[in-house]
């Protein structure tokens, strides 16, 4: 499974929606982590509590409607995402 479909899926078992900026941070998670550490966040890379999906990753996106990377919203905020 490619890091993209990875989260996707975790979105989707999240019940969350995605953006347009969640193959930006696809991309930018296989160039800075690979693989193996796919769930690691980009832009809080050192912050082990935050990565895809997490409770911080949840509590960003409940308390604001989208997450510290802007990849993933609240199923209906999408519209306003984009």
């Amino acid at each position: 499974m490619t890091i993209l479909e990875n989260m996707l899926k975790r979105c989707s078992e999240a019940g969350y929606a995605t953006t347009p900026n969640v193959e930006k941070i696809a991309k930018a998670k296989t160039m800075m982590f690979g693989e193996k550490e796919w769930q690691r966040c980009p832009c809080d890379g050192n912050n082990e509590k935050r990565y895809c999906i997490s409770e911080t990753c949840r509590q960003d996106i409940e308390r604001d409607g989208i997450c510290h990377c802007h990849c993933y919203c609240k199923a209906a905020d999408t519209q306003a995402a984009e």
